[in-house]
């Protein structure tokens, strides 16, 4: 994702003052509970009744919201809400609870987003027929990493128990229970949320603090449609990150030195060295099997176009999951599945990395560095970040086993990857130390 917006108080009071949140989706919004969560990470709620905008600026006071969510529930006084354990004071009277289901596809960017709402639109078309009671009401942007699909119930029999505990205990076993056939149906939905009387959602045409892109209710013809048809006419701030294609950045880092500095200060210090680990591509315990496993080396901006584009190709060749390193110098990419050498000319020169496949050729295999570079005059450099894993849904595509070692290897090195077919190989992967003058 872009850089998270940098939000001041005037920021907040203006979008506040100037947009008021849509309540028109809520029967009655002074039932509903309202929280927020301001700049300083401050959690508050509502102490009186939200009814409009005007009544909205009232109880917000001047703690402006950066995240603002209304309960999923209406309930008969929404202000003096105990907790759901508070057995000293009466059981709350629920009046209402929308079915809400929250599909969230990380990180933020379009390919994710795309498949967020591939996933909502197949859930839609399930509940349409597997549960025709209930009643579709609309779906929101989160103004994040997905969508949140709302119902409401056509039998109206749990709201109509007397008692306010038992009231409340029923509409959660009738969720939980749909829940549960929503995600035995394989749909990729938060399983905390539908099942939850006392859950809140992001509130629609209110700021999403983390990206500066708006909460935004749209309808099924929209959603039907590819992200990238409407994904403009979203609203955001000024400040809103930008939407990136493929969901991975780069951090800044400083301007190396040019060649000749490097030079000079090896003359002054009479020679220094660097000393880093290196690990073989090769799969241990088998006889022509390697992973992907090479480096990146470029400036941020074009580095992160480079990756967009080897990740796009490893999804076109159906190869992947690609776990993702970085540190001042590049990034080191590496998909642990073990991959015949006699697949590398080819499947290398498709996804750019032409010269691990040389190698794999001509020698078996390639000693790729995976460590921070330790220098005599400066010591340990700083170590690998770890950036994400792409290439997903190549990865469930892909046919090769997995690697054992280079499994582990990914591990330590923070991400673990669960492995879902054949495993190859033993765990003791070939490691060295080079030292370089």
């Amino acid at each position: 994702m872009g850089a998270r917006p940098e939000w001041d108080w005037e920021d907040l009071k203006e979008f506040a003052e100037q947009t008021a949140p849509d309540f028109e989706w809520l029967d009655k919004p002074g039932r509903h509970q309202y929280r927020w969560r301001t700049m300083t990470g401050r959690w508050m709620t509502a102490k009186r009744r939200v009814k409009d905008h005007r009544t909205y600026l009232k109880a917000c006071g001047k703690r402006y919201p950066m995240d603002m969510y209304v309960s999923t529930a209406a309930w008969l006084d929404p202000t003096k809400l105990p907790r759901i354990r508070d057995k000293s004071r009466p059981h709350p009277i629920l009046l209402d609870h929308w079915i809400v289901f929250d599909i969230d596809m990380r990180p933020f960017s379009q390919r994710r987003l795309e498949a967020a709402r591939k996933a909502a639109c197949e859930l839609m078309d399930w509940m349409t027929e597997k549960e025709p009671e209930r009643i579709f009401s609309h779906v929101s942007f989160s103004g994040g990493k997905g969508f949140h699909i709302f119902y409401r119930d056509g039998n109206r029999g749990l709201f109509s128990i007397p008692e306010p505990k038992l009231r409340e205990e029923s509409v959660r076993a009738d969720r939980k229970e749909l829940l549960n056939r929503v995600i035995e149906a394989g749909h990729p939905v938060d399983p905390l949320v539908t099942a939850d009387t006392r859950r809140i959602i992001r509130l629609p045409k209110t700021l999403h603090g983390s990206t500066g892109w708006v909460c935004t209710r749209i309808d099924d013809t929209q959603l039907r449609q590819p992200l990238r048809n409407w994904a403009n006419t979203i609203p955001r701030h000024k400040k809103s990150a930008r939407l990136p294609r493929w969901g991975f950045t780069m951090p800044r880092f400083p301007q190396m030195k040019s060649s000749r500095n490097h030079r000079e200060k090896r003359n002054d210090n009479d020679g220094p060295t660097s000393i880093h680990l290196e690990v073989s591509s090769q799969v241990p315990g088998t006889r022509d099997r390697n992973v992907l496993l090479f480096w990146i080396k470029a400036k941020p901006d074009k580095l992160v176009e480079r990756i967009g584009h080897i990740i796009d190709a490893m999804d076109q060749a159906d190869i992947g999951p690609c776990a993702i390193w970085s540190d001042d110098t590049g990034a080191l990419l590496m998909v642990p599945r073990a991959i015949p050498a006699a697949a590398f000319p080819k499947l290398s020169r498709r996804i750019g990395a032409v010269r691990l496949g040389q190698n794999v050729t001509s020698k078996g295999h390639a000693w790729v560095r995976f460590s921070p570079q330790f220098d005599d005059t400066e010591g340990w450099g700083d170590p690998l970040e770890a950036r994400g894993i792409h290439a997903k849904e190549a990865g469930g595509r892909c046919k090769h086993p997995w690697s054992h070692g280079h499994l582990l290897l990914a591990e330590r090195l923070g991400f673990k990857i669960e492995a879902d077919g054949d495993i190859s190989g033993t765990p003791d992967l070939p490691i060295r130390a080079v030292k370089i003058r």
